[in-house]
């Protein structure tokens, strides 16, 4: 099989993440936080090395402002509750439904209401001007994409940022599809929460995420309960992480995140993203001179999208076209990609898209392999 599904989890893992997690399971077996035994003491010490990791490849200061959750969802519903607390929330038209349903959720319910701004696809000064318009005075938070996870296209980010500050507003940066391939500097930017999924750019297990913050007193806890500490309190421990991580924590895929973190920060994020967006532009180049397949993605840049290409074959639908290449052992993923803003913006809300997502184990001679697969679709449809 070829692997083109990044987008939705990266595979193969590397063999440091594949090690870390198994060490994990012989060596790291006790339960961080909650004795004092050797092996509880040895566990705790490699989850807080991962936060450490992880803050120093996020920048957002203190180790103690990394909170582990199960993906990078869960991180974005904490966020988005935690900021918004029955005002007003701003968030892009190539949001994630991660971002949307959230939201919308709270507006059914009484506890909060949003407005969606259009991300202008050849002009960031008019994409400030669409935020700037849907601010309002009780804007509390403006939720952006780093990157769509259909289309591939990048907002401006810390532009976006420095204008919700402007307003008062707190800015949750959904780093779903560019953690990993993409510096962020939180101290020294405008980003206040940053959500990142560990199983996506960051190398590690499915059932790993992240949300960092700077602002750790907004926060409000999703679950409650167990924590290891002030346990003869009813109420729920005021500390950081300890008040937002109730329960036993996924240790094994916590110390293959700090393993995947640790190999990231080694290679850097402009390497990796430059090595994946070479691939992207080739397949690109390839497809666009292939007849019969309708490109939807704008030309891939690195300083303008992510790796990832969206097209159709023939009159296939996005779905159909992906099950045609996975005949052929090829994984893309093809329909709607729990993305219904982006694909309303691009027109593809009937047909989808079947989407192509380049990871940092991809190789040139998969990217030519996978032309010539679609190449030979396309000409049978």
């Amino acid at each position: 099989m070829l692997y083109f599904d990044n987008a939705a989890t990266t595979f193969p893992k590397p063999a440091e993440v594949k090690s870390a997690v198994l060490s994990a399971l012989i060596y790291y077996g006790a339960n961080p936080g909650r004795s004092g035994h050797k092996m509880a003491m040895e566990t705790s010490a490699q989850v807080f090395e991962c936060r450490e990791r992880a803050a120093a490849l996020f920048g957002c200061g203190e180790p103690e402002n990394v909170i582990f959750t199960k993906n990078c969802t869960e991180a974005l519903t904490i966020a988005i509750r935690s900021a918004v607390g029955g005002g007003h929330c701003v968030i892009s038209d190539l949001e994630h439904n991660s971002v949307l349903r959230p939201l919308y959720e709270m507006q059914l319910r009484g506890e909060g209401k949003f407005s969606v701004a259009e991300v202008d696809l050849h002009n960031d000064e008019q994409t400030l001007a669409n935020f700037e318009h849907a601010m309002r005075e009780n804007t509390r938070a403006v939720v952006l994409t780093g990157a769509s996870n259909v289309f591939g296209i990048k907002p401006p980010v810390l532009k976006i940022a420095r204008l919700a500050h402007k307003h008062g507003a707190l800015f949750i940066l959904d780093a779903a599809q560019t953690a990993g391939a993409e510096k962020y500097d939180m101290e020294q930017s405008d980003i206040d929460f940053i959500c990142a999924p560990g199983h996506k750019g960051l190398l590690a297990p499915m059932g790993t995420g992240l949300l960092l913050t700077k602002q750790p007193d907004v926060l409000l806890p999703l679950i409650f309960g167990g924590t290891g500490s002030y346990s003869l309190d009813f109420a729920q421990p005021p500390d950081m992480p300890e008040r937002m991580e109730s329960g036993t924590l996924n240790v094994p895929g916590i110390c293959g995140l700090s393993a995947g973190i640790e190999k990231v920060a080694a290679e850097g994020e402009a390497a990796i993203a430059h090595r994946e967006m070479q691939l992207a532009q080739i397949i690109y180049a390839e497809l666009l001179s292939t007849k019969n397949i309708t490109l939807f993605t704008p030309p891939p840049e690195v300083s303008t999208s992510a790796a990832v290409i969206s097209f159709v074959i023939g009159d296939l639908t996005g779905e159909q076209t992906a099950a045609a290449l996975a005949a052929r052992g090829i994984a893309t993923r093809g329909g709607f990609h729990c993305a219904a803003l982006a694909h309303r913006k691009f027109g593809t809300e009937n047909r989808g898209t079947c989407r192509i997502s380049i990871g940092p184990m991809n190789t040139f001679d998969e990217a030519m392999k996978l032309v010539r697969i679609i190449r030979t679709v396309a000409k049978e449809n």
